[in-house]
């Protein structure tokens, strides 16, 4: 039997829902069985290790940071990103983000969320600590479909 290919729109979109799906599921099982200090404590671990991975990597500056995560976002979920700026100042601007696009998917199909949920858990579990930990600050503006990060030194 023939297996058929994908196209690559089509492997993001696979790609993101399982990776969502993947994410969430255990992120409720743990504010349910544990509460919400043990999600603070895993999400500043996850930005810990993370940053410690992108400094690995060399990303030692805003426009480098927005890179890595506009490849990622790009490439690996199919949204559509932009990047401006320089070492000291740069702007990830999520014009269409495919992680928010799953999730008010999964919502529509009765999982619990919401796009201030969703993108708060983003932005404040994620993005911020990670930042936070490589010594940038990082400032957002939310949009319909996603949002602009505005990351300095």
């Amino acid at each position: 039997m023939e297996i058929p290919t994908l196209s690559e729109e089509e492997k993001q979109k696979l790609f993101m829902e399982m990776w969502l799906g993947a994410m969430m599921g255990p992120m409720g099982f743990i504010m349910r069985k544990l509460g919400p200090e043990a999600l603070e404590e895993l999400n500043e671990e996850a930005g810990k290790h993370c940053a410690a991975d992108l400094k690995g990597r060399g990303v030692d500056d805003a426009l480098k940071f927005a890179m890595n995560y506009a490849v990622v976002n790009k490439n690996i979920f199919g949204g559509d990103v932009e990047v401006e700026g320089n070492p000291e100042k740069a702007v990830l601007d999520m014009k269409r983000c495919s992680n928010l696009e799953a999730a008010l998917q999964f919502a529509e199909k009765g999982m619990p969320i919401t796009k201030e949920q969703h993108c708060s858990g983003c932005i404040n579990g994620y993005f911020k600590r990670v930042a936070k930990n490589l010594g940038f600050k990082l400032d957002v503006e939310f949009t319909d479909k996603g949002c602009r990060m505005t990351i300095s030194k």
